[in-house]
């Protein structure tokens, strides 16, 4: 890249383990949240959406008063940051993940309430990235800092300003989480286009000798509702967790530290019930791990099923 008087600038230090100068930004004109509320349903939902919503809101009332409260727990506490001693780019390089992760919770809420379950996936599996690629972040942020100094110069060949992909992944930010571990690789493993769980969003009812084939199934699924939104929830006790073990960045006081902890147990509480659907693995003779979905079905009457992937 070249540095032409207003480009990047060198970095520092790039691997004599000498730390990587601070960045040459400042957080200025940053917005805060008071507070997150989830948004409404939408106008001119399908007849099956319309139906999934009411279902949802119904048989799913307390996982989303908890997932409400959970999203407006992060906002006010996310909104510490704005503190005049933690306002920083350290804050910002945390903050800037956190709002990814954020807005992929909240939006992928929306979507399950319709009914539209396999779309939610692709937002959880993002949520699950951005919160490992925080956890991770403490032992990186000489990678940030140096994009920090690379980015936003001129490119002279293509006429504009490069800020750089900076690429950046946390396999161990995920992985040292066993729920977040296993909520990133069912997502990955159920949004791509692997023949089983697709026949399990098309054709719900198939068997060996039938393939019930439904194009764009919108239907109410208990088993889907529980299973997604339960993940969204372990989703948001971990960004919690996370940001309540940053408390340089995000400087939060007793009482909403107290809260958010009450707030966790409440999920744990929820989710430790025998009756309600979830995933678990399990490890064959050949030690491959399988994905297996017990107490699966489409309504509260319905006879639970158990699922091998």
């Amino acid at each position: 890249m070249t540095n032409n008087g207003d480009g990047p600038r060198d970095a520092g230090p790039d691997e004599t383990g000498f730390r990587v100068q601070d960045p040459p930004q400042r957080v200025s004109g940053m917005r805060v949240l008071d507070g997150w509320t989830l948004p409404g349903k939408p106008a001119d939902l399908g007849p099956a959406a319309e139906d999934a919503w009411r279902q949802t809101g119904f048989l799913a009332a307390e996982e989303l008063r908890l997932l409400a409260a959970g999203l407006d727990l992060q906002a006010r506490l996310a909104a510490t940051g704005y503190t005049a001693t933690a306002r920083n780019m350290t804050m910002a390089a945390f903050a800037s993940l956190w709002s990814r992760a954020f807005l992929c919770q909240s939006d992928a809420v929306g979507l399950i309430r319709r009914g539209s379950y396999q779309s939610a996936l692709a937002l959880i599996r993002q949520a699950a990235e951005f919160i490992g690629a925080q956890a991770g972040l403490p032992d990186e942020l000489d990678e940030w800092r140096r994009w920090t100094h690379e980015a936003y110069g001129r490119h002279p060949e293509t006429r504009s300003i490069e800020i750089g992909l900076g690429n950046y992944f946390s396999g161990s930010g995920i992985s040292e989480d066993p729920h977040l571990r296993l909520i990133y690789r069912a997502a990955s493993d159920f949004g791509r286009p692997n023949f089983g769980p697709t026949a399990l969003f098309v054709a719900n009812e198939a068997s060996h000798e039938r393939f019930p084939l439904i194009f764009a199934d919108q239907a109410f699924h208990l088993g889907w509702a529980q299973l997604l939104l339960g993940w969204t929830l372990r989703l948001g006790a971990a960004q919690l967790h996370t940001g309540l073990h940053l408390s340089p960045q995000f400087p939060a006081p007793s009482d909403l530290r107290e809260e958010a902890a009450g707030h966790v147990r409440a999920v744990e509480a929820l989710l430790g019930a025998t009756d309600r659907c979830r995933l678990e693995e399990w490890t064959d003779e050949q030690g491959r791990r399988h994905h297996l979905l017990v107490d699966f079905r489409r309504q509260p009457s319905d006879a639970p099923g158990r699922l091998l992937f």
